[in-house]
């Protein structure tokens, strides 16, 4: 399991979630494509979808 920050202060999975998922609400990316993004940022490959996380404040370490 990897650790989730917001501006460099670790916080609970599900709490970067709903942040995720409102800033990509708020800036007209699709639900389907949001959960996409996110679940791929938590991979070791998903170096692409962690950069467009972290537009939105959250930094993804992945295990």
């Amino acid at each position: 399991m990897g650790k989730y920050f917001l501006r460099n202060h670790e916080l609970p999975e599900p709490e970067a979630a709903n942040r995720w998922f409102a800033y990509a609400e708020s800036h007209g990316i699709d639900i389907p494509k949001a959960i996409s993004i996110w679940e791929d940022a938590a991979t070791v490959s998903g170096n692409e979808s962690r950069r467009l996380v972290r537009e939105a404040g959250i930094t993804i370490e992945t295990p």
